[in-house]
């Protein structure tokens, strides 16, 4: 569970960049971009559906929690790209990558699943070396940095999106394994895009949005979204083998992927210091997976 759940985790922070890249340097709009994407990541769903699991089977149960699993993903969708549009990605993930802790109370309430003792403590350490990666770091050795994004809370709607983003998708991701556990990974993946690409759609166009815009950019976007896809079908192929909680924790390595790109490849701050506390959030972020797997 533990590699397959951290390779889409780590595919899933390549896209994060790529996204910010499409929104901050060619000036992409949420709409386009989710469209585009949610698209490709329903076809290449569909594809792994196919090669992996076969026919498409589902029991009863699936079309209700699908619904239910839709819903909160056309709102999450759009609220993680908004965050992304709105804020630099390394101010955003640290907000983002505290949703486990919320998924453990969200998913004992739901699905009366919990962590064992070193399970909560490996969640808990995980999350706060992850929160430590990710932090803007141009004023790093001050402790003002460590509630940066939380002070920003205020003043930056992309903030708000992401804290938005966390507390829903505490609730979305035990949706998100009623969902795969009456159908596939796949197949949940690739229902729950296609509405999400579908409604975006229909809400731009009834807004007179979607003619409007400029559409160049459709087919890398598109490409992303395969990625997207596949991503997503390994993360929630965790869900079949463990508790969400820690499915919820590994899928966080994301913002591991997220901060270091965004780092190398969109100059998202960067200083000497920098690398000693990216190896030492590193190695807190290795004792955290390893206390979930323990």
């Amino acid at each position: 569970m533990f590699l397959v759940v951290l390779s889409g985790a780590t595919i899933w922070g390549v896209t994060n960049v790529l996204q910010r890249h499409f929104f901050r340097d060619r000036d992409v709009s949420v709409e386009l971009m989710v469209v585009a994407t949610m698209l490709g990541a329903s076809v290449s769903a569909l594809v792994l559906q196919f090669v992996l699991f076969g026919v498409p089977k589902v029991s009863p149960l699936f079309w209700q929690f699908l619904v239910i699993d839709a819903l909160f993903n056309v709102a999450l969708i759009f609220w993680e790209n908004k965050s992304l549009e709105q804020e630099d990605a390394s101010i955003v993930a640290p907000i983002l990558g505290i949703t486990p802790i919320f998924v453990i109370l969200t998913s004992w309430i739901m699905l009366r699943e919990s962590p064992t003792f070193w399970g909560f403590v490996g969640i808990t350490v995980t999350v706060f070396g992850l929160y430590i990666l990710a932090l803007k770091r141009s004023d790093i050795g001050n402790l003002k940095s460590f509630v940066r994004p939380w002070s920003r809370l205020m003043q930056s709607r992309g903030v708000r999106f992401a804290l938005l983003f966390a507390v829903v998708a505490s609730v979305a991701l035990n949706f998100a394994k009623l969902t795969v556990i009456n159908s596939s990974p796949a197949m949940r993946t690739f229902a729950v895009f296609f509405v999400v690409a579908i409604t975006m759609l229909a809400w731009s166009i009834a807004r007179g949005h979607w003619q409007k815009l400029d559409k160049s950019l459709f087919v890398p976007l598109f490409g992303v979204g395969l990625l997207i896809g596949l991503s997503s079908v390994l993360m929630d192929w965790g869900f079949v083998f463990g508790i969400v909680p820690y499915v919820a924790a590994l899928k966080r390595f994301q913002i591991v992927v997220t901060s270091v790109l965004a780092t190398l490849f969109l100059r998202e701050g960067k200083s000497e210091r920098e690398w000693v506390l990216r190896m030492t959030a590193a190695a807190i972020i290795v004792v955290g997976i390893f206390l979930i797997a323990f």
